[in-house]
């Protein structure tokens, strides 16, 4: 799973299916874009901290975003954003926008998720078309368009 190429974005998202769609449309929408895709808080944590089966990406640098869905396995993905946004302000980690991409229309999750140190909150569209035209939307705005802290 680990290899030495540095990561693009992080789908942490528990849908196969959607995960799938996620990965297809960030490629087919950013030329050479490197994602990596998990299933659940737990391994995304161990990713992102270089824990257990990712231990070899120890001083590796931080994805570029992390595209992250709210309910899963594990950690959810509150805890998961709590974890990165509390980290010492001089982890490069805490440079990673983290976009919640959530089916919730909840307005608290929304608020929390802000409050929780987001850096934006998108709703998952309900048909295949709109949800691969979002997502498309996301890797080209967060991965061409934005400008990052060096």
């Amino acid at each position: 799973m680990v290899n030495d190429e540095p990561v693009d974005v992080l789908v942490v998202e528990d849908g196969a299916s959607e995960r799938t769609s996620i990965v297809e449309a960030l490629q087919a929408a950013v030329p050479d874009v490197n994602v990596v895709a998990v299933c659940d808080g737990t391994t995304a944590l161990d990713f992102l901290f270089a824990r257990g089966d990712w231990a070899a990406r120890v001083g590796a640098d931080p994805p570029r975003l992390i595209l992250l869905d709210l309910s899963l396995p594990g950690a959810d993905g509150f805890s998961i954003l709590g974890q990165i946004r509390s980290l010492d302000a001089e982890n490069a980690l805490t440079l990673t926008p983290v976009v919640i991409f959530s089916d919730s229309q909840d307005p608290d999750s929304i608020t929390r998720s802000y409050r929780c140190g987001a850096n934006g909150y998108i709703m998952k569209p309900v048909s295949f078309s709109d949800f691969q035209a979002v997502v498309k939307s996301i890797g080209q705005y967060w991965m061409t368009h934005n400008r990052r802290a060096a």
